[in-house]
């Protein structure tokens, strides 16, 4: 019984440590590379700039102790027949600079499409974010469809584990293209 339970042990393990792109479609191409269209080659009528707020630590017990998370933002298209267009996904730190641009082209999600990017985790002191943010342009040709943003931020130490989410907010409202 020792044997079964240590190798069921091991193979929980072991397949817990692969690592899946969750863009991955399933012909193991990356939405995020399939799915791209050169900046100007679509009009979009209507656009929003999101706001998402994201935390790679957050404080535990006192001000001096931090708990290290790993975000997640996912951007889901809810529309059954309509494409959303994402013109920029902006990382910001704290002080409101500039981390990491995610994307040179215009990615798009089809109907119920979904694509997720995850933070990784913090190399240096100076990178930590209590207050990070993402900023998200997105398009589209109705004013109807209604993307969902989310941040996901999860950790676990231990036996403990700790997760939360955050809604994206518009911090522009929709505008008509000129």
């Amino acid at each position: 019984m020792k044997k079964i339970t240590t190798y069921f042990a091991l193979v929980v393990f072991l397949y817990s440590c692969t690592s899946t792109d969750p863009n991955l479609k399933k012909e193991s191409e990356n939405i995020l590379d399939v799915n791209q269209l050169r900046k100007g080659s679509v009009e979009l009528p209507y656009r929003d700039t999101i706001y998402i707020p994201t935390y790679t630590e957050i404080y535990m017990k006192h001000d001096t102790w931090k708990l290290q998370l790993t975000p997640t933002i996912s951007v889901r298209n809810t529309s059954l027949k309509d494409t959303v267009y994402i013109e920029e996904i902006d990382h910001y730190n704290s002080q409101g600079e500039l981390v990491h641009q995610y994307h040179d082209n215009i990615l798009f999600l089809g109907p119920l499409q979904s694509m997720e990017y995850v933070v990784a985790e913090r190399e240096s002191e100076s990178e930590a974010m209590i207050g990070g943010s993402f900023i998200i342009i997105w398009g589209a040709n109705s004013s109807k469809l209604k993307p969902i943003f989310q941040g996901i931020m999860i950790s676990s130490h231990g036996p403990q584990g700790i997760s939360f989410l955050t809604e994206g907010v518009s911090i522009s409202g929709e505008t008509l293209r000129k």
